[in-house]
């Protein structure tokens, strides 16, 4: 259960072309084929690299390429090498230009060549409609800075080899960035998954930086792509989900930044962890203001939730199926961003069709089924629902108003204190969630369910907003 598809993982920044590599190149690379590593994306840095990288393109169909000179080799950069660098940017597998950036921590070249030589090739990756792979040591500020002044964001990218904190990942996210994650987020002393856990499913991708930074157990050892499955087991534990979904979700990532794949088809029915979740509706009368989908944020471990039209019994249960048919399962939930009980009839009917997988299942609920449909619903609901997850996020009602902003005002909160209350009389297991978000009072949450017998309470975790 958990395990990651072969082909599914991408190592996003490679450097197979140094010597390090000169005597089992090719077996590394038949070795990352065999760990599940589908793509690589060689980098070129300076002048020599450039042909090497994209020499390795030719020679293998899952490699492609970055090209760009490193902050480094900035004091080299002139216009034979710059008018080399546009030149392979034509080519097919050359997907990116990088990597690019400032390094203050060796200051190999000096400053201010480093910034002339990094805004002239964003220039070029926004002439030729490329993302950018960006290089940054000690020099977080000015990079930022750099990037929003040339509107960097127009063309996106991924911040490689990321090492910072929440607060700079935030800055990077809301310039179309995503962050690399690669070996030192599995190093003992690493903030990295801190961080790591503040980011949405959509927010970073997975790199090896081989030969430098291999994850534990290879620390002080060559790296290699094929120990990429041991990044994306690392981030598993981090985020509370499995391997193959941050395979899932940073392949999607790596797709929609470095091959431009901007749109993909919603899904009706997807899978996180063990559980199945059913993509019920679009439609909610809430918009909460942590809510991802208010703020346009519909792609969730490389799913795009975004649904055109509310599907129907038959579409559930055909796609259902097909899930069941490839693996096992825990419990089927019924989900996605809007509010499941604003349609109760198919809620009902598909929860009947569904009984005959015998497999737990959940309701997740803003708690205002009640009021919805103007009726005690909890009675119906426990006949087919083995669990109910409501969305509480405020222990009284200014709070709920401010923070969930719901369509009937502050009437909503009490709607939702009573279906709690109720369902935790019934025989569902009944759980009160809140999301742990400034201005949320986690604690005053936990009181009031505390104080209702056979209720449950679980914080959840806030994920960073995504670019405007």
């Amino acid at each position: 259960m958990g395990r990651i598809p072969p082909g599914m993982l991408v190592d996003t920044h490679v450097h197979l072309n140094m010597p390090h590599f000169d005597d089992d190149r090719r077996e590394a690379v038949r070795r990352a084929d065999q760990a599940g590593v589908g793509e690589m994306v060689a980098i070129g840095y300076d002048r020599d690299s450039i042909d090497q990288v994209t020499a390795l393109t030719a020679e293998y169909g899952g490699i492609y390429a970055a090209v760009g000179i490193h902050p480094h080799e900035a004091a080299d950069f002139d216009e034979e090498l710059e008018e080399r660098v546009k030149k392979n940017l034509l080519k097919k597998k050359v997907l990116a230009v990088g990597e690019i950036g400032l390094d203050y921590y060796r200051d190999l070249s000096p400053r201010d060549k480093q910034q002339e030589v990094l805004r002239k090739q964003i220039a070029a990756a926004q002439y030729f409609e490329k993302p950018l792979v960006i290089h940054c040591r000690d020099a977080f500020d000015d990079v930022i800075r750099i990037l929003d002044e040339e509107g960097a964001a127009e063309v996106g990218g991924i911040f490689h080899a990321f090492g910072g904190g929440i607060d700079e990942a935030r800055e990077i996210y809301g310039l179309g960035f995503v962050v690399g994650i690669g070996g030192p987020v599995t190093y003992r002393n690493s903030r990295l998954p801190e961080t790591l856990a503040a980011l949405p499913s959509s927010g970073f991708v997975l790199e090896t930086d081989c030969p430098y930074l291999p994850p534990v157990p290879y620390r002080g050892k060559r790296n290699e792509p094929s120990y990429l499955p041991l990044i994306a087991e690392k981030c598993a534990e981090v985020k509370g989900v499995f391997p193959r979904d941050i395979a899932r979700a940073t392949g999607r990532n790596y797709r929609r930044q470095l091959h431009g794949e901007k749109e993909i088809p919603p899904s009706l029915v997807y899978s996180i962890r063990d559980s199945l979740y059913i993509n019920t509706t679009g439609v909610c009368t809430n918009d909460c203001e942590f809510c991802a989908r208010s703020k346009k944020n519909n792609e969730l471990y490389g799913y795009n939730l975004d649904l055109i039209t509310d599907p129907d019994t038959e579409e559930i249960a055909g796609e259902l199926e097909d899930y069941i048919s490839e693996d096992d399962y825990g419990e089927i939930v019924f989900c996605g961003y809007g509010e499941p009980t604003t349609r109760l009839d198919f809620v009902l009917k598909t929860a009947r069709e569904l009984k005959k997988h015998n497999l737990p299942l959940r309701l997740n609920t803003n708690g205002q089924g009640n009021m919805i449909n103007r009726r005690d619903i909890v009675g119906q609901l426990e006949e087919l629902f083995d669990r109910v997850s409501i969305s509480l996020n405020a222990p009284d009602r200014e709070s709920y108003t401010r923070i969930c902003r719901p369509d009937a005002g502050g009437e909503a909160f009490d709607s939702v204190v009573d279906f709690l209350k109720k369902s935790a009389r019934s025989r569902m297991e009944c759980t009160a969630t809140a999301v742990e978000l400034p201005g949320v009072d986690i604690e005053g949450c936990r009181s009031l369910v505390q104080e209702i017998p056979g209720a449950d309470f679980r914080v959840r975790t806030y994920h960073l907003d995504p670019p405007a």
